[in-house]
């Protein structure tokens, strides 16, 4: 019995006079974790902003092979060069027939 109360006294001396190592030492635990999240998140936000610039050169390289064979896509895209076409059906014929 004495025993067991002398292991409870020691333990909390122990926990008092290093309340501070302690408290600094879970902070430091936490301060990890939080700054391990937001590399995880930053890591993931650059593949998906990378992502997003690899479709946009995609398309711009689709659209500007458009414009080189002379195709409205490149200018309007695709529901613009449909639209342009509904609008000025007679310069869609000229353009045709020249071409």
């Amino acid at each position: 019995m004495w025993g067991a109360l002398f292991a409870v006294f020691l333990i909390a001396v122990i926990v008092i006079k290093f309340f501070w190592w302690i408290i600094g030492a879970a902070a430091m635990i936490g301060l990890f974790h939080i700054a391990r999240l937001i590399a995880r998140w930053y890591s993931e936000r650059s593949a998906a902003y990378a992502r997003y610039w690899a479709g946009l050169a995609a398309r711009a390289d689709q659209q500007h092979k458009w414009v080189l064979r002379g195709d409205d896509r490149g200018i309007y895209g695709s529901e613009g060069a449909e639209l342009m076409h509904r609008l000025f059906p007679a310069q869609n014929q000229i353009r045709r027939r020249t071409g």
